[in-house]
């Protein structure tokens, strides 16, 4: 069950499977989004996750159907322009606490990414997020709450 009162980031692998009709994950994906645009949910997107949702379903090493850059922006566009949706940023505290992170953990290669969301999160007070890498916010626990949808 979702929380309505805590405010909870939509992962991007939650933002490709709800606009990848061929991924097995879409229909409970969707309905996710469906409940954050319609307020049932407190939902955020941070910046990070549109830039990430644009390259991966303009991908076609990721997505069965790669999008045209056209429709890609027209998607980065729609959660754009959702009101019930709080759309995050880094703030001028983040890269501080994104090298804290790192200090801490010593995250190696593309995980540096997940380190950049999870302080992106922090800074705007953001400490729950669904996702379907659990395993990939570990190191945050219990700071950063992850849901995982598909098996939660």
């Amino acid at each position: 069950m979702e929380n309505t009162l805590t405010v909870s980031l939509l992962d991007t692998n939650i933002l490709v499977y709800a606009n990848n009709e061929d991924s097995p994950f879409h229909i409970i994906c969707k309905a996710l989004v469906e409940k954050a645009i319609s307020s049932q949910m407190r939902a955020a997107i941070a910046i990070q996750n549109l830039i990430e949702l644009y390259a991966v379903i303009t991908d076609k090493r990721k997505v069965e159907h790669p999008l045209s850059p056209l429709k890609a922006k027209e998607i980065i566009d729609f959660y754009k322009d959702q009101e019930a949706i709080q759309r995050i940023t880094p703030t001028s505290q983040t890269f501080n606490t994104v090298t804290e992170l790192i200090a801490k953990h010593k995250p190696k290669a593309q995980s540096i990414f997940d380190y950049l969301l999870v302080a992106t999160m922090i800074d705007n007070g953001v400490y729950e997020i669904y996702t379907a890498n659990s395993d990939h916010f570990k190191p945050f626990s219990p700071t950063i709450k992850t849901i995982n949808p598909l098996k939660d």
